[in-house]
């Protein structure tokens, strides 16, 4: 099975608490390296943003995080 990575591609999401604070994390896929690696940038609702270098089996690991797979019974 080939896995196809969309680059700008967004998960997650931001909520806005009753006091105006930003809580949640989004992560975007922003590019890939040469080394086959991809670039991504986890942001907090606090306005701290991590930049991080995942292979595509972490990549994926992190995806399944944000949007879990419903797997057939």
């Amino acid at each position: 099975m080939q896995t196809i990575v969309v680059f700008k591609q967004t998960y997650g999401s931001f909520n806005t608490e009753k006091d105006g604070r930003l809580t949640g994390q989004v992560m975007t896929i922003t590019g890939k390296r040469r080394d086959g690696k991809y670039t991504v940038t986890h942001a907090f609702g606090s306005g701290k943003r991590i930049n991080k270098i995942y292979t595509v089996e972490q990549l994926l690991e992190q995806v399944e995080k944000f949007e879990p797979v419903a797997l057939p019974i």
